[in-house]
């Protein structure tokens, strides 16, 4: 997520306030993959990890 997608502003409650949700990998206790980018006051997710974890199971595959 680019740094102007990340402070635009909500466009269903109009908020800025948005959390980065991750997920702990079990095999590196200090590394995390992104699960979403989550507005704070509505919910709305703006983006999900699963496009970056796909890319990422297709380099280790090839």
């Amino acid at each position: 997520m680019k740094l102007e997608q990340l402070l635009a502003k909500c466009p269903k409650c109009g908020s800025k306030d948005k959390t980065a949700q991750r997920k702990i990998l079990d095999e590196h206790k200090a590394h995390a993959e992104l699960k979403a980018v989550v507005c704070d006051e509505c919910g709305h997710i703006f983006e999900t990890g699963e496009k970056n974890s796909e890319k990422n199971k297709e380099k280790e595959e090839g």
